[in-house]
Formats: structure tokens, C-alpha cells, sequence
């Protein structure tokens, strides 16, 4: 029979438990597959499915939902914070339509150049988070940002990533945001003594149409005009742990 220990690593290894540090400690059965396996002890087929049970593992885990744009609440949690701060004319809100988060408003390049707005909860991402997974769907602008807030960074600073440029019309898109990418900005220029971006600090979103690069300083050439931008889920986004052990076992 069973022991306890095994029995444990067994629950884990089904799914019962799936946090990504529960998967870790899966991984105490597994880690001895490799060295097994060059003996002649274990099968090949014996660490693909380590493999295939990590990557589910660690699929189920990042599927945690961060922020749900179709609850018709979660419009009424932004607030503007527009370039009219720093004497522009631009506008924006946030409404629920459609199942979704509609992000819209009228960007006014002279004077200012951005159009932006505040979630007004906390955001708190799992430490072990790489990355953000993004539901969105455009009307084929570009400029559109994600901006982050972190209790590591000085007072002020956001961490800002341009979204990929979508088709007007095309159906809702998953994005994969990593942290990584994420670059600290202050009043519209690069804050170069900012910290990395770490999971565990993020406190905060917003969403942004702008002329600046994410980083700050650099001007691009956005149309002025109205604007809008649909949201559906903000999620923690798959590992790149668990999408190379699915490619090890289906490479295709």
C-alpha cells in the first residue's frame, strides 16, 4: 500500500492540488526521472508523463482570474485620471456592454497626448506569476497600454506594456503580457531607478491610449479622435515551465 507521502505527491500529481508551488513539490517524485531513466529504469514514456503532469499542473494553476471585465461591477471600479492633469483635453471611461468592459473615450494629442484610467481595487497576482493573459478586442488603433502599479516603486511611478496592434472588427484576442516586458515610467518619461517588476508587489492597474512610448519620452504618431477598446479577462497567464513541458511532449 500507499504511505502517506506517497499518497500526498499522488493527490498533487491528479490536479487535486495545484497551486504552482504545490507543483513544486510534485516535483520531488519526478525529479529523479532523469537518472532513472539513463539507468535503464525508467521508460521514456515514464518521463513524458512527469512532464505531462506538470504541465497540467501548472496550466490549471495560472488560470486564476485577476480582474473579470465581463461582471457588469467591475466598469463601475475605474476612475479617469486623463492628460488634463497636465493641461490636456483628453477623455475616457469605462462602461459595461455586451458581456465586456468597453474602454472608451476622446484622445486629444495637443496639450497633453494620453487618455487613461484607475482600477480602484487592490490587484494581488500569485508570487510564481511570469506573465498576464489579456481578453481584448480593438477598434485597430494603436497606442492602447496596460499599466501596472507596484508597492516596491517610488510614489507615482507605473509599469506600462503597448498592447499588439489588433484588427478593428476581429473577435476577442488573448494577449500574453509578461511581466518582463513591463517598463517603469514616471510623468511620461523613463524612471530609470525604478525596481523590476515583481508579481508580488503589483497593487494596481489602468488602462491607457497614448502617444508614449511605454517607457516614457518618446512620442508616437496616434491619431487624435474617439477611441475604443473592449476587455473581457485579465488572467495570470500560462509558465513558460508548463508550455516547454506540453512542447516536449507534443512537439509539433
Amino acid at each position: 500500500p500507499a504511505t502517506p507521502r506517497r499518497r500526498q505527491c499522488g493527490q498533487r500529481a491528479r490536479g487535486e492540488r495545484t497551486h504552482p508551488l504545490e507543483c513544486v513539490r510534485v516535483c520531488e517524485c519526478m525529479r529523479r526521472v532523469p537518472t532513472l531513466a539513463s539507468r535503464g529504469v525508467v521508460h521514456l514514456a515514464s518521463a513524458a508523463l512527469a512532464a505531462t503532469m506538470l504541465a497540467s499542473s501548472y496550466s490549471s494553476a495560472s488560470a486564476r482570474t485577476v480582474v473579470d471585465f465581463s461582471a457588469p461591477s467591475t466598469a463601475a471600479a475605474f476612475a479617469a485620471v486623463d492628460d488634463r492633469v497636465m493641461g490636456g483635453a483628453s477623455t475616457s471611461r469605462v462602461v459595461h456592454e455586451d458581456g465586456a468592459a468597453l474602454f472608451e473615450g476622446n484622445l486629444i494629442v495637443e496639450g497633453g497626448g494620453f487618455a487613461s484610467v484607475r482600477y480602484l481595487g487592490e490587484i494581488l497576482l500569485s508570487p510564481e506569476a511570469e506573465a498576464l493573459s489579456l481578453e481584448a478586442r480593438s477598434d485597430g488603433r494603436k497606442g492602447y497600454k496596460l499599466t501596472l502599479s507596484s508597492a516596491a516603486a517610488p510614489q507615482g511611478v507605473s509599469y506600462q506594456l503597448v498592447l499588439p496592434q489588433l484588427d478593428e472588427g476581429a473577435p476577442f484576442e488573448r494577449l500574453r503580457l509578461p511581466l518582463a516586458d513591463f517598463k517603469p515610467s514616471l510623468r511620461g518619461r523613463p524612471a530609470t531607478d525604478a525596481p523590476p517588476l515583481r508579481a508580488a508587489d503589483v497593487r494596481g492597474l489602468g488602462l491607457m491610449l497614448s502617444r508614449y512610448e511605454s517607457g516614457g519620452g518618446i512620442k508616437e504618431p496616434i491619431a487624435p479622435g474617439s477611441f475604443q477598446l473592449r476587455l473581457r479577462r485579465l488572467a495570470e497567464a500560462e509558465s513558460e515551465l508548463a508550455i516547454n513541458g506540453r512542447r516536449w511532449v507534443n512537439p509539433q
